[in-house]
């Protein structure tokens, strides 16, 4: 009698067990490693590294530098060049590309292991998002439970962002000049979210 009581409770010890170990697995794979992860790499992190903060480095900022701004450059504004347009460049857009469509390329998708690329932080270096490179000009963007929210397309060193329609949201990612972009809205301002 004692002994299947204590069969039980061993069985669901192995049961949760099993369940911690699959979660922790799953949950796992977003983890930034630490190169990329800018709570213990201070270099990487834009509160403490002035050189990659736009705030204090007018050439990484669109306010400052009208090159890498869309509202002055018309080779980066997508509604002005179609070529960097997914409502017209069907080759960019994932709605219309399954060959780079997080619903059917699963090597794209974090769910399925696909291999993160990028992370995207709050300014308080809190991991907000996922971004996958699935060529030189695509990057699918997915919020940290691995949810398909986006896409980015490259437009000489900027990404401009554009929500599951196609549509630009107009944000947009500039280099930060050190392997990683700084995120911004269509005015020009710093949401001071970041990528690495």
């Amino acid at each position: 009698m004692q002994s299947a009581g204590i069969s039980r409770i061993f069985s669901k010890a192995i049961f949760i067990l099993v369940l911690l170990v699959m979660a922790s697995h799953a949950f796992g794979q977003y983890i930034p490693p630490y190169e990329q992860n800018p709570k213990f790499n201070s270099s990487i992190n834009p509160k403490f590294t002035t050189a990659i903060n736009p705030k204090f480095t007018p050439a990484i900022n669109p306010l400052f530098t009208s090159a890498i701004n869309p509202r002055f450059s018309t080779d980066i504004n997508p509604k002005y060049t179609s070529t960097i347009n997914p409502k017209f460049n069907y080759e960019l857009n994932p709605k219309f590309n399954s060959r780079i469509n997080p619903t059917f390329s699963f090597e794209y998708n974090p769910a399925y292991g696909g291999r993160v690329s990028y992370y995207m932080y709050n300014y308080d270096a809190d991991l907000i998002g996922l971004l996958i490179q699935v060529n030189e000009q695509v990057m699918l963007y997915f919020s940290k439970a691995g949810d398909w929210i986006g896409y980015f397309i490259k437009a000489k060193d900027n990404y401009n962002l554009f929500d599951l329609e196609g549509e630009w949201t107009g944000r947009y990612l500039c280099s930060d000049s050190n392997n990683g972009y700084n995120l911004f809205n269509e005015n020009g301002d710093w949401s001071t979210n970041y990528v690495k």
